[in-house]
């Protein structure tokens, strides 16, 4: 059975969701018309798919059922899916939104802080193509996120830590909204545009659709709306599963392995360079601490009532 401590957690998570997630998909709708993304069948497929969709229900009232009957486990894990179907749509609009933003792509500006750094993607590109395994290795591991993703909302409620996947969910609010910020102030394609190496056949659509955002033109069917370069979301998202399934001892160091593959991979592969990660890296950690402060426990009550009764005993035996 869960303690009134846990339901009370859980309440208070479905409350600030529900506060986070509804405002943003309110301010989608605002951006698709202020931004003239011409997006609109778009976003009401993403809205079918997860408030229309007969998973979402299901995962409601599979919620429901658990909270009633004390299944503690099925109960976290079906509340986190129904959040997360609502999570995609609510920032899946934020990327091309902010790459519709007047200001210049800053590759060269990128590009010279790796090299103050003394580092150049250009040259990890060449060096991982002469092992082609290797390479073929990393390429797949930069797909592997999904498979993080999944592990962060399904193992550390089975494991009775479904307070991490809670944190999970919504710091990766927090930093797609970071992220949409910092690529609307300076945005960017990707090192292959300034390092003279050949991108591959998505990073070059990348390329295009960056520029039809910036000249104000919708995107035609099919293509994809934008990445971002700086700071890169692969990072945040591949870090943030770690954190989340760390205290499951058995999976945290494979999903450690793997988040870490992934991050490699991004620069192996050619999507990003060096200071993207490092951004990454900064943009997790204060998405983590936000949401690590926004669900931390509530005082126990019993708490101060201890301590007074404990001066008490102490003032007497003085």
């Amino acid at each position: 059975m869960r303690s009134f401590t846990q339901h009370d957690e859980s309440t208070r998570f479905n409350l600030l969701m529900a506060a986070t997630v509804i405002p943003l998909l309110a301010i989608d709708i605002v951006l698709e018309r202020l931004v003239h993304l011409n997006a609109g069948e778009d976003l009401r497929a993403l809205a079918h798919v997860s408030v229309g969709s007969f998973g979402l229900w299901l995962l409601i009232a599979a919620y429901c059922y658990c909270r009633w009957r004390g299944m503690t486990k099925l109960e976290d894990i079906s509340q986190l899916l129904a959040w997360a179907m609502l999570v995609v749509p609510a920032i899946s609009f934020l990327i091309p939104s902010a790459a519709r933003s007047p200001y210049p792509l800053v590759d060269s500006a990128l590009a010279r802080i790796d090299a103050g750094m003394y580092f150049h993607t250009v040259t990890v590109v060449h060096l991982v193509s002469q092992f082609p395994r290797l390479r073929l290795a990393l390429a797949i591991a930069y797909n592997l996120l999904p498979l993080l993703i999944l592990a962060s909302l399904l193992l550390p409620p089975l494991w009775g830590r479904a307070v991490d996947s809670r944190r999970y969910v919504l710091a990766v609010i927090i930093a797609a909204v970071m992220t949409a910020a910092l690529f609307a102030l300076w945005p960017a394609a990707g090192p292959w545009t300034v390092e003279g190496f050949a991108p591959t056949r998505d990073q070059a659509v990348v390329v295009d659709s960056l520029a039809l955002l910036k000249s104000g033109r919708p995107l035609p069917e099919g293509v994809k709306s934008a990445v971002v370069a700086f700071p890169s979301f692969h990072v945040v998202l591949a870090v943030l599963s770690v954190f989340a399934v760390w205290k499951v001892r058995w999976a945290r160091w494979f999903v450690f392995t793997v988040g870490m593959l992934v991050c490699v991979s991004t620069i192996t592969t050619g999507w990003h360079y060096a200071i993207d990660v490092i951004g990454g890296l900064a943009v997790t950690y204060l998405a983590q601490a936000t949401a690590n402060l926004m669900l931390r426990p509530e005082p126990s009550p019993a708490a101060p009532a201890m301590s007074r009764e404990g001066a008490e005993i102490s003032a007497a035996a003085c």
